[in-house]
């Protein structure tokens, strides 16, 4: 159900525009919900719950990257078509934002307003080709894995009970990493919408050109202090939200 999937704690009676949020792996929704107290009145912010977190936990996690999407494509268009939406996404939400908008145009001749994308290489980019099979790692490796990107805190990798509980939403999110193989023809744009990227200045170097070719509007990129999870960072925060603020006004 599409309240399931929604997380939109501060309704905006008036918004003329609906920020749709993107986790990265591994995350909920709350995170970018709470965005909605701090951005303008106009935005709407509506953070998306995938199964198996959050008010969702007892579902099972999807392992299966097409149907996700399809469903995401599905529950998009019913809620927000005859409106104006603009998608944000960090790591996997970046890869995951993208694939539902170009679905989105090829079945239904709609985008989103602008897409936010950050701290990820495009699905056809050779950054992406050097990432690690995810799905091969056993827990041990993954677990090592996660201590070395950050993001995670240290006391709930090393609490064996705790990771019981949040290794599967982990493993499968990272697994849908594996899945992602979209190739666009050369030259030829995806979508229309401008693509405004963020990436944290110590993070490892993802492939901007790759995203400038996807589009054919508009392309910009920002650095931010920090790492992969530089968007956690209070200061960093309140950059997003005033530049997103100031991108839909």
């Amino acid at each position: 159900m599409a309240d399931k999937l929604f997380n939109c704690r501060f309704a905006r009676e008036f918004a003329n525009v609906n920020l749709i949020c993107f986790p990265w792996a591994g995350g909920g929704s709350n995170f970018y919900a709470l965005w909605g107290k701090d951005l303008p009145d106009f935005i709407e912010v509506h953070a998306i719950t995938l199964p198996g977190r959050e008010s969702r936990f007892k579902e099972p996690c999807l392992k299966e990257l097409n149907p996700l999407v399809d469903d995401l494509v599905e529950k998009i268009y019913n809620k927000f078509s005859k409106k104006k939406f603009a998608f944000f996404g960090h790591s996997l939400g970046s890869l995951l934002s993208f694939e539902v908008a170009r679905k989105l145009k090829n079945k239904y001749n709609i985008e989103p307003l602008k897409m936010f994308i950050s701290g990820a290489s495009p699905s056809h980019s050779f950054y992406r080709k050097q990432d690690p099979k995810f799905g091969k790692m056993t827990d041990a490796e993954f677990k090592i894995f996660l201590e070395k990107l950050g993001g995670t805190p240290k006391e709930i990798l090393d609490n064996d009970e705790i990771m019981e509980l949040y290794l599967p939403a982990l493993k499968a999110d990272y697994g849908l990493l594996d899945q992602f193989d979209f190739q666009p023809e050369p030259g030829k744009a995806v979508v229309s919408c401008p693509i405004q990227m963020y990436d944290g200045d110590h993070d490892k170097k993802h492939d901007d050109d790759a995203w400038k070719e996807l589009t054919s509007g508009t392309f910009s990129l920002q650095f931010l202090p920090g790492g992969h999870f530089f968007l956690k960072e209070k200061s960093n925060i309140d950059y997003l939200l005033d530049s997103i603020s100031k991108n839909l006004a």
